[in-house]
């Protein structure tokens, strides 16, 4: 079976499409603005049909995923959902999608891995000329749920030319006003001369890109993560675990400095296999700001 993005006469798919959704107009709504993916068997028969729409800010939506009577339940609508989500990782972050409240339906989502956002009452009363029944029941709240599938692109060694170290400065500057919340404003403004400086002489640094934005990036020296951070949009994305797992794989890096009032740090790093083995009350900076020394190993309590 193959993939195939569909870029004209959409409507040859109708029958398929009118599956998941009833009603013709609303399917035009969506159909020329949407992309159309189709999956198909070795003989050309369609197997599965999907349209994805653009909704700005970083948000793809699935407007219609059917999946040919004769093929159903055979795992080919996740299977388009994974691979839509692969393709259109590299550009959105999050993937949205609408449907009625259906038990099957619901479940079918949720272990795709969407999770469940807000409703729209009376939906499917309002915009449909005809009542939509499944599993028995009247729809008429359009149900909506989300799943997060933006993959970054690693970039490693990046080259340190005058904008790449604007763009890891405005990653640094908001992400830390974004979590390091301890920090006071002249903390912060204290702290940017230092950073310019790290960002230009640190031994390694990695940057991770989405949709051709610099989001993230970690500094790395002598085994040991000085710096990662992430831009508060990617918040939850899983960037910043990505990063470090480079860090320790290919670069060897064992140790990290987290503020102790910054725990969500902490707990990141905890995750990743590192535990605590030395307190300082000073910062690098020799600010009043305690840090834990961490190391990666295999077992060891916290102090």
């Amino acid at each position: 079976m193959k993939f195939e993005q569909i870029t004209g006469n959409k409507k040859r798919y109708l029958d398929l499409l009118l599956l998941a959704d009833e009603q013709e107009s609303m399917i035009d709504r969506y159909l020329e603005r949407g992309e159309m993916f189709v999956l198909q068997a070795d003989d050309g028969a369609p197997v599965c049909i999907a349209v994805v729409t653009d909704e700005g800010g970083g948000v793809c939506e699935l407007k219609n995923i059917a999946v040919s009577p004769a093929f159903q339940r055979r795992g080919y609508g996740r299977m388009m959902i994974e691979y839509l989500c692969r393709h259109y990782g590299d550009n959105f972050v999050f993937m949205t999608v609408g449907t009625g409240d259906s038990r099957q339906t619901v479940s079918f989502y949720k272990e795709c891995g969407f999770v469940y956002t807000h409703s729209v009452p009376d939906f499917f009363t309002l915009h449909y000329d005809h009542p939509i029944v499944e599993e028995g029941r009247i729809l008429s709240d359009m149900l909506y749920f989300r799943k997060r599938i933006a993959r970054p692109t690693v970039v490693r060694e990046v080259e340190r030319t005058d904008e790449c170290i604007t763009e890891l400065f405005q990653v640094w500057n908001e992400a830390m006003r974004a979590s390091h919340h301890f920090l006071a404003e002249a903390d912060i403004e204290r702290l940017i001369p230092f950073v310019h400086q790290a960002l230009r002489s640190v031994e390694s640094l990695v940057v991770a890109r989405h949709g051709g934005r610099l989001v993230g990036f970690i500094g790395m020296e002598n085994r040991k993560i000085e710096m990662l951070f992430v831009s508060p949009d990617y918040f939850g994305c899983g960037f910043g675990r990505v990063l470090a797992e480079v860090a320790v794989r290919e670069y060897g890096c064992r140790y990290v400095d987290v503020n102790v009032q910054n725990p969500q740090a902490a707990d990141f790093y905890r995750r990743l296999g590192f535990r605590v083995f030395e307190r300082s009350e000073t910062d690098g900076q020799g600010n009043p700001f305690p840090l834990l020394r961490m190391e990666l190993v295999e077992c060891c309590n916290d102090i």
